[in-house]
């Protein structure tokens, strides 16, 4: 349990956030919840959109964060594979899916569409 003196809920206004484009791009990242926001977080939490067309993100993993993604709308073209590379997969995700990616499962994302825009919210969690 997190201790007494610092069990202080903390609410992050969306128009306070902004938007990261340096992160993964082509994606635009709004985080809500990070280190930035909230004082020594367990888990990030944020939003992506993905413009009409946009390509695939840098093919990544996460040593230490399981992600967990739950697609708002659009379609959103994902690639995974385990770690060494095998069994790489693609699905295509649509609004209202959720989505678990373990740590150290290698994966990329990309926009399915090249007229509609497509926005998932993710969640990473420290598992180390």
């Amino acid at each position: 349990m997190v201790p007494f003196e610092k069990q202080v809920v903390t609410v992050v206004r969306q128009a306070s956030i902004g938007t990261d484009v340096s992160y993964e791009p082509p994606l635009r990242i709004g985080f809500g919840i990070s280190d930035k926001t909230v004082d020594n977080p367990h888990a990030t939490m944020g939003r992506s959109i993905l413009v009409p067309g946009a390509g695939p993100n840098p093919t990544h993993y996460h040593a230490e964060n399981d992600v967990v993604w739950y697609i708002l709308y659009g379609k959103i073209k994902l690639w995974h594979a385990r770690s060494d590379a095998s069994e790489r997969q693609e699905v295509i995700l649509e609004g209202g899916d959720f989505v678990y990616v373990p740590a150290g499962a290698i994966h990329v994302i990309a926009n399915a569409s090249e007229t509609e825009e497509a926005s998932l919210i993710l969640v990473e969690q420290t598992v180390a």
